[in-house]
């Protein structure tokens, strides 16, 4: 048992920072949600950053390269930064968490990196701690439980100006003093403080350990459990000393605070499944429960009192130093600023998260985001739009007649053309999200929702995964993980792809520009909305009527953080916008690319026999003849009728249309024809799949009219007794099927990792489409009746 009290390096300190210059810093950035620590990890790491998940949980790990310039002798203005002596950094930027007793995966991650328990990530050699200086007190406890760690730490004390503001001034000298600890004061979105943050690094070292003002009894109970656990472990060996000796105590009685306080972290439960081991805990649980002492409760009252120390020697009002002579003039100025300030916060608080005014707010700010999606998106499309076709047929037009010019114009430029010009539409998506992000806003909606979400069943901290489905299921799943109960959690997942994503985007514009072009912007964006609204109703229902039957039990109470106001940072809203949308083109150019050309095949061959041709050639030109009987017609007017309906009755031979024709049958009830469902079939890939499906039968199908886009190609789809294909009410039911079906694979798979099996996957899979089905079919049939 010699490793139950060295498991975690509860007190060993990890190498001094010099011994990893060869092989560059580990860093690990920790930091409470909303203190800017992503701020800081952009600042520090600039574009080198790569983003993956954490090997066996599906929370995200973002890690960059940063580099850190020795201290230079001489003047550094003398010296060009570039050409400075220095080393590599790797920066882990650890999901947010307010405590190291973690209860939710995120927090539960960030416990395991910075205690060196994750085989998959190296232990850190520095710990960053980012601290909101605006809110101190609540921002130490996590460095309190960092400190007991015993690595090397640097405090980045961010947020200076909104403390200013908000009419505190917070010492760095003299929190350092009481800490131990490097303190550097930054504001992050501003870049103040960064390269003084990076020479710290250099010079980051342990803190004294606080003596923390535990009960007494707890104390003992303490020195006895870890007594025991000393005397349990290994013997030290005869010649290591008392120094080594002493050394262990210290970390068993370290260990034996955790096991007592309730940590549920991989190495204490283990130790504490050993029976002499939870016979000791149980013994000195036992007895501090009859002198009325909860573990937990005093460990964090310690803590916290021990805190409330540090930050009154450390902070102080504005007011407090213009009396004492220690502010500057126009710092004593300032308290009437930030009592202004403070009020006006608290006006548009007043309004923005109003239970009726509040609810009208968040309606304009959408609907406002979806008219701008069409009217400020339609220029650059059309211009995209124009440039793909220039292209093609620029590319195409030196090549010969054959499968490869036909894959390249019907396949690569007719379907990931068609995809790609929406990519204006989705980066506005993206940017309007960030901005209501980084404006603090979003907290704020989080809380206004809370009132609706609660009646359905749903925790308040849904809103955030729910709002960052409508950017893309995936994520939004992922961020579920911040939800500690287990019930609401599913619930979240379970609603989630019902929340209309970017994937969708195209699709809606297609439908929505194809069938009800005579209609204005506004209208455009009314029927947008309503489909953004059908899913939410449908996540609404769905949830309430599970957490009644199968997630049947109690929420968590519901406690959010509002983080200040502030201006937009453009560098932040711009690094995100382009990392989002290069993430959808990247999937255009890879994942719908081969999907493309997989669908181009499939309608391709098996290509017509030539005896089969010829008869269409000969059936086809008497037909003409007889129409045009008398009349004097053009030669080109019937090879061009000749090879509409040849390639049409290629499509028909192909596999695609083959497949299309099976599926047929149980579409035709809903209003869909057999190109309808090849399309839904090549969108189980992904949802906007449909789009270059569509662009690939329609290209395939109707060469006629070569510089005729994929709109006008679908109006003018007829079947054989002239009826349109597309009419208003099929768009409206194909519209329903995508708002309500679960189609994308991804989020299918997403949901496996996240719920452990395939059976809540499949689940979904089944209620989801089956509702889109009887949807549809309600929505088809009544409205061909009337």
């Amino acid at each position: 048992m010699s490793a139950c009290c060295d498991s975690d390096n509860a007190r060993s300190p990890a190498p001094p920072p010099g011994d990893s210059e060869k092989k560059g810093l580990i860093v690990a950035l920790a930091g409470n949600p909303n203190s800017g620590k992503t701020t800081i990890f952009n600042a520090l790491t600039g574009l080198r950053q790569k983003v993956a998940n954490y090997p066996g949980v599906t929370v995200e790990k973002k890690t960059g390269r940063c580099w850190i310039p020795f201290p230079a002798e001489t003047p550094a203005r003398t010296i060009p930064h570039a050409q400075r002596p220095g080393q590599w950094a790797t920066v882990i930027d650890l999901p947010g968490a307010y405590s190291l007793v973690s209860r939710s995966p995120d927090e539960a991650v960030a416990m395991e990196v910075l205690r060196g328990l994750r085989a998959d990530t190296a232990p850190p050699d520095v710990v960053v701690v980012v601290v909101d200086a605006s809110n101190l007190q609540r921002n130490l406890y996590l460095v309190s439980q960092l400190i007991e760690l015993g690595r090397p730490m640097v405090i980045a004390l961010n947020m200076m100006d909104v403390a200013e503001r908000r009419g505190r001034h917070v010492d760095p000298a003299a929190l350092e003093r009481k800490l131990g600890l490097p303190i550097v004061p930054v504001i992050g979105h501003k870049r103040v403080g960064i390269e003084a943050l990076k020479l710290a690094l250099l010079s980051a070292r342990v803190a004294p350990m606080p003596d923390w003002p535990l009960p007494q009894a707890m104390k003992d109970e303490i020195a006895l459990v870890g007594g025991g656990l000393s005397i349990l472990a290994d013997e030290p060996q005869a010649d290591a000393g008392a120094t080594a000796a002493a050394g262990r105590l210290v970390r068993c009685q370290a260990t034996a605070e955790r096991l007592l306080i309730g940590d549920h972290a991989g190495p204490i439960y283990e130790i504490n499944s050993s029976p002499p081991v939870k016979s000791l805990v149980d013994g000195a649980s036992a007895r501090l429960a009859q002198l009325g002492i909860d573990p937990m409760q005093a460990d964090i009252e310690a803590h916290y009192r021990w805190i409330d120390l540090v930050a009154a020697g450390a902070t102080a009002t504005l007011e407090e130093l213009a009396a004492m002579g220690s502010a500057a003039t126009e710092a004593s100025l300032l308290p009437y600023e930030t009592a202004r300030a403070r009020n006006l916060s608290d006006r548009v608080d007043a309004v923005l998260i109003h239970k009726v005014w509040g609810l009208i707010i968040f309606a304009a700010i959408m609907g406002s985001l979806f008219v701008t999606l069409f009217w400020a998106a339609a220029p650059i499309m059309d211009g995209i739009q124009a440039a793909v076709g220039w292209l093609g047929i620029l590319i195409t037009s030196h090549m010969a007649d054959g499968p490869l010019k036909d894959l390249v114009s019907d396949g690569i430029f007719a379907g990931v053309g068609s995809v790609v010009v929406f990519v204006p539409q989705i980066a506005l998506l993206f940017l309007f999200l960030a901005i209501l992000e980084d404006s603090g806003y979003l907290a704020r909606a989080a809380f206004l929702m809370d009132r609706l979400l609660s009646r359905v069943g749903l925790h308040g901290k849904s809103f955030i995964p729910l709002l960052s489905s409508f950017a893309c299921a995936i994520p939004g799943i992922m961020a579920t993980r911040t939800i500690e109960n287990r019930k609401d959690r599913l619930a979240t997942i379970f609603i989630a792809p019902f929340m209309s994503c970017s994937a969708r985007l195209p699709v809606y514009t297609l439908l929505i520009g194809t069938l009800f072009a005579s209609k204005g912007a506004l209208s455009k964006a009314g029927i947008m909305l309503s489909l953004y609204a059908l899913g939410v109703v449908a996540a609404a229902g769905t949830a309430w009527l599970f957490r009644r039957t199968l997630l049947k039990g109690g929420s968590a109470a519901f406690i959010l953080e509002m983080p200040s106001y502030k201006a937009p940072q453009p560098r932040q809203i711009i690094r995100q916008v382009w990392s989002n949308t290069y993430a959808f083109l990247a999937k255009a150019g890879t994942v719908i690319f081969c999907l493309s050309v997989l669908l181009w095949a499939l309608t391709y061959y098996p290509t017509l026999s030539p005896e089969r041709r010829a008869s269409i050639d000969q059936q086809v030109t008497l037909q003409y003849s007889a129409v045009h009987a008398g009349d004097a017609y053009k030669q080109s007017a019937l090879d061009d009728e000749i090879a509409k309906v040849s390639c049409g009755e290629q499509l028909r031979h192909s596999i695609a249309g083959r497949l299309g024709h099976l599926v047929e049958p149980t579409l035709r009830p809903l209003g869909f024809d057999w190109k309808m469902g090849v399309g839904l079939v090549g969108a189980f890939a992904a949802r906007e799949v449909f789009v270059s499906t569509m662009g690939i039968v329609y290209s395939v199908g109707d060469p006629g009219d070569e510089t005729a886009d994929l709109s006008t190609a679908m109006r003018a789809d007829h079947y054989a007794n002239g009826k349109p294909v597309w009419t208003p009410l099929v768009g409206v039911s194909l519209l329903v099927w995508f708002v309500l079906a679960l189609q994308c694979t991804s989020t299918v798979a997403i949901v496996r990792r996240e719920t452990g099996g395939w059976r809540w996957p499949i689940f979904m899979l089944l209620y989801m489409n089956g509702l889109a089905y009887v949807a549809c079919l309600i929505v088809f049939q009544i409205g061909s009746h009337l």
